[in-house]
């Protein structure tokens, strides 16, 4: 079973910009969130307990950092 993924960026973020590079070469498609709405931010913050993008969340779980998303999602798609 496929575990619910989102994608939470910030527009200008190198690392984010990273990450969705990977994807669109993969072709891969999640569904993503961009911290220019404040509810995203609220919830970034409620849910992983800080502010930092790029966050992956994963069945509800948050997972940072560019290459440990990429490694991730490399493995599941």
């Amino acid at each position: 079973m496929t575990p619910e993924l989102t994608l939470i960026v910030k527009t200008g973020c190198p690392y984010c910009a990273k990450v969705k590079r990977f994807m669109q070469k993969r072709r891969i498609d999640i569904p993503m969130q961009n911290t220019s709405d404040p509810e995203v931010v609220k919830f970034l913050i409620e849910k992983g307990g800080k502010e930092q993008v790029p966050c992956l969340f994963i069945d509800g779980e948050p997972m940072y950092e560019s290459d440990d998303i990429i490694a991730y999602l490399d493995k599941i798609f």
